[in-house]
């Protein structure tokens, strides 16, 4: 062989990692988590419930931990857990490059996603509706002539239009918390957003109940439901993983828990959302993901209807 060659060869084979990546992103997600000893987790501050404050206190960072306490006795070694902050816009990108293993947080899941980031969704986790936070005397049909505020990328934003026009709606918005401030400084007429999060986060907020109420903005008679999942890395040689996490979620009776303890106090919200999703017609596009989401909610946290 040639000295020249049998040289870059070499140092491929030293330098493995730098010169040659393809072949340290043949691992898969549960060999890299097992040579590491480390789970990363993306999860959000801005979302409570799910994960807020630098502590990204929620759901998210106590399913984290507990996944990785069950890969510690899967693997028979220590699996500690690493949570990264991520946001609306960059958690796609967070798990496409391998910056983390999964992302968790309320992630509405869309097959359009899989196929623009090469990801792949868990089994859904929890149901949720769009829904407009506004003043207490308001209608769905006076919302239709006031100004709407969005986190632009945060809903459907095609289905928001078919409800409202372009002149009303305000992208500007950054975050949850400054929409529902707008509304109550009257700068705008509602703030729209995942009924889940505008709940939570006037609870945060400790806004009167009194004063400010949900408005769900209906299609066809409809609500615009939504199944969250967490964002996998995509992939054959990742199907191990999905099948874990997926196994985490709907059978790990330690996951339900942590379920419970975070949205049992939203209890008779979440069973009005239910409600509402499961009358949706069989021909709705998210119907798939919904069925599962309610199964999922109705029978594995074993919700009681009154």
């Amino acid at each position: 062989m040639n000295k020249q060659i049998r040289l870059a060869v070499v140092s491929c084979g030293i330098a493995v990692s730098i010169l040659c990546p393809q072949a340290s992103l043949a691992r898969s997600v549960e060999q890299e988590i097992e040579k590491t000893g480390v789970l990363k987790v993306g999860i959000r501050e801005d979302s409570p419930l799910f994960g807020f404050g630098s502590e990204k206190a929620g759901y998210c960072a106590d399913f984290a931990n507990s996944l990785a306490e069950n890969l510690s006795q899967k693997l028979s070694k220590t699996i500690k857990t690493e949570l990264v902050k991520s946001t609306s816009q960059n958690r796609w990108n967070l798990v496409k490059d391998g910056t983390v293993h999964l992302e968790c947080g309320p992630n509405t899941i869309a097959s359009e996603r899989e196929r623009e980031y090469g990801i792949k969704f868990s089994q859904p986790f929890f149901v949720t509706a769009t829904q407009v936070f506004t003043t207490i005397d308001t209608t769905e049909e006076s919302l239709k002539s006031g100004t709407i505020g969005i986190i632009e990328g945060m809903i459907d934003e095609q289905e928001i239009g078919l409800l409202y026009s372009d002149e009303q709606i305000n992208h500007s918005f950054k975050d949850i918390s400054q929409g529902l401030n707008a509304v109550q400084l009257q700068e705008i007429k509602g703030f729209a957003s995942d009924g889940i999060l505008l709940e939570a986060t006037a609870s945060v907020l400790e806004i009167n109940p009194n004063k400010y109420t949900l408005v769900t903005p209906l299609i066809g008679n409809n609500p615009l439901c939504a199944a969250y999942g967490m964002i996998l890395p995509g992939g054959e040689k990742n199907s191990q993983w999905h099948y874990t996490v997926n196994s985490w979620i709907l059978k790990s009776d330690r996951a339900a828990e942590i379920w419970k303890t975070w949205f049992n106090d939203f209890l008779p919200y979440i069973r009005e959302i239910l409600d509402a999703c499961q009358a949706i017609p069989t021909n709705s596009e998210n119907l798939r993901e919904l069925t599962k989401a309610e199964t999922l909610s109705l029978n594995r946290f074993k919700y009681e209807k009154q």
